[in-house]
């Protein structure tokens, strides 16, 4: 990877892990109001991290995948079992 490319990556993945991150989880959160408790929270926090760390740097992405994590955690699908 091209030194200047990996710079970049490394910036953008250092953002994640501060405001961005906290930015992310407030957008995501904020659609589900109250019904989102701090377990919640620091479960959705640590799933944008994991995502982040494996390269996924696109905010607009990470938020639609904390949408979907938040929605299955909340409201989970009664018809799957995990098999």
């Amino acid at each position: 990877m091209e030194r200047r490319t990996l710079e970049r990556v490394c910036c953008l993945g250092i953002q994640l892990f501060g405001a961005g991150v906290k930015n992310i989880i407030d957008r995501v959160v904020s659609s589900y109001g109250d019904a989102v408790g701090v377990a919640a929270k620091e479960r959705l926090s640590k799933y944008i991290r994991l995502l982040a760390s494996a390269g996924i740097v696109d905010e607009e992405q990470l938020v639609t995948f904390g949408h979907a994590y938040l929605k299955e955690f909340l409201q989970p699908d009664p018809t799957y079992t995990g098999c």
